[in-house]
Formats: structure tokens, sequence, C-alpha cells
């Protein structure tokens, strides 16, 4: 396996990433999560920005966020389990971001509850975390995904 195959191609882009109803083999699955993942950390960045930087984060975080609800409900279809199963991979992702975050806090520094409302931007330590936190976590799902074995129908 090289890293060209988990290259999206283009024309096959809507298909993966847009609607929950058919099927994604292991590899289309895997181009999908490292099409959204890149995106996903390019916005973090994007979230530095003052001002607009937020705003455009949010937008386009919840178009990220409906792409890998479609790909991980293909996948479950492709696996012959129901794409409600999606849930169980959001709350396996919330738990390992939490864990993850946790521990990556006080190496990269964190924020108290209080000094959240005076904020106005992220800081670059807090936006670090949450790419290192993004990719890890993402990694330890999508991996399970990925090796989920085909319906045999």
């Amino acid at each position: 396996m090289n890293f060209q195959q988990f290259i999206i191609d283009p024309k096959d882009a809507k298909r993966i990433l847009i609607g929950a109803k058919g099927k994604l083999g292991p590899m289309e699955f895997a181009q999908g999560l490292v099409a959204i993942i890149a995106g996903s950390l390019i916005l973090n960045l994007v979230s530095l920005v003052p001002g607009i930087g937020p705003l455009i984060s949010l937008i386009v975080g919840l178009v990220l966020a409906f792409a890998w609800v479609c790909i991980f409900s293909k996948r479950f279809h492709d696996a012959g389990q129901s794409g409600w199963m999606t849930v169980a991979a959001i709350i396996a992702v919330v738990v390992i971001s939490i864990v993850i975050g946790v521990i990556l806090t006080p190496v990269f520094g964190g924020v108290s509850l209080t000094e959240m409302n005076s904020m106005q931007t992220m800081s670059s330590g807090i936006v670090i975390k949450n790419m290192v936190t993004s990719v890890l976590a993402n990694a330890a799902v999508g991996y399970y995904m990925f090796k989920l074995k085909p319906a045999l129908v």
C-alpha cells in the first residue's frame, strides 16, 4: 500500500463523501476519512484567524461532520450492519478525544472555564492539541472501520 492510494479521486468525492445510502469498501472509506481529516486540520488553522475564522470553522465544520457521518454509515452498510451504528463510532471518537485531550492538555497548555469567556481567538497551543487529538481519535476508530469485514451477502 502506498500513500497515493489514500488520496481521494475528485470525480469520486461526491459519491464517497455525500449521502448515507450505499456502501463503501475499506479503501474508499480510508480515502474519505483522509480527506475529512485533512479538511479538519486546515479548519483548525483557519480558526486562528481573528474575527471571521471561528465562523468559517463552524460552517465548514458542520459540512465535514456530515461527510464523516456519511462515510461511517456507508462503511457499516458494507459490513451488513445498520448505519445507526455510526452513533457508536461517534461515542467512541468522543471518548477517545476526551482521554487524549486530558493527556495532552498539560503538554500544550489549556484554558480554564473562567478564561474561556474572555477568549477572542484560540491560542496556537490549543489548536495544535485539537489537531493532534482529532487525528489520533479518528485514526483509532478509522482503523477499526477499515478492518471491518464486508457482509457475506
